[in-house]
């Protein structure tokens, strides 16, 4: 959900000399780097969020500190791997999070437990095995394949597969409005090179009766490159930028 390389956490010493230098008075932390320092930052901006927000959703949550975060560091370069080349998203996923935007951002992608049940059943797990989990008469779809699971309703797109013999493949998510309650929000996309992607619509409005609403992406990489493409597509009303990243690996 959150990961991360070589990153800093002050953590309780075990002993003094542990957190104070050679001939400097100790302190009351100690550093520690590593990956899972990832998750006490991303659980301490969760947290931050859920207090301000009670009634989010874990998953309402994650969109936000997903969909807010940056991909410049804080001398406002592109964010690097550990090569010193620019990060990709399947190195740096969506990017650096910021606690303060997630706070206000503007929409969010609702995972429901129905979403991760039918995960399940794209994935070929028994729906035997998914109700007595679940404790629920969940049925699978009757269509269910590892090619659908794209079209769970996550604050990113991911595609294992997309033949460039086939066409334009559609990609479905729905937001939901936290922001203002009369607002248009119009949609761009930045694109790798040869790579055809379609928001349908355009533009997507909400009204004080109309909170949820539903859109399209459309896929084509007849003349993109072999392997993964990466790119984003941008919802911008006032002062809200909701991006979402796309990783599609084109066969």
């Amino acid at each position: 959900m959150a990961p991360g390389v070589a990153i800093l956490a002050a953590v309780t010493p075990k002993d003094e000399e542990e957190s104070a230098s050679d001939g400097e008075k100790p302190g009351g932390y100690a550093l520690r780097s590593g990956t899972s320092m990832a998750c006490p930052h991303v659980t301490g901006a969760s947290a931050l969020v859920k207090s301000v927000h009670p009634k989010w959703t874990s998953s309402m949550i994650r969109s936000a500190l997903m969909t807010t975060a940056t991909v410049y560091d804080n001398m406002r370069k592109p964010l690097t791997n550990s090569s010193a080349s620019f990060a990709i998203p399947l190195e740096m996923g969506v990017g650096e999070i910021s606690p303060v935007k997630a706070l206000n951002p503007g929409l969010v992608f609702e995972t429901t437990t129905e979403d991760y049940l039918r995960f399940l059943c794209y994935n070929g797990s028994p729906e035997k095995t998914i109700r007595s989990m679940s404790k629920t008469n969940f049925k699978c779809p009757t269509k269910s394949s590892d090619d659908l699971i794209s079209n769970i309703n996550y604050p990113s797109i991911s595609i294992s597969k997309l033949e460039k013999s086939k066409g334009f493949l559609t990609i479905k998510r729905s937001v939901t409005n936290v922001g203002h309650p009369n607002v248009t929000y119009t949609s761009t996309a930045q694109t790798p090179m040869g790579m055809k992607v379609k928001v349908l619509p355009k533009k997507i409005t909400f009204l004080e009766n109309v909170k949820r609403v539903s859109f399209k992406v459309l896929f084509d990489g007849s003349e993109a490159s072999s392997g993964y493409n990466f790119g984003y597509i941008t919802w911008s009303a006032a002062q809200y930028s909701v991006r979402m990243v796309f990783a599609v690996n084109v066969e």
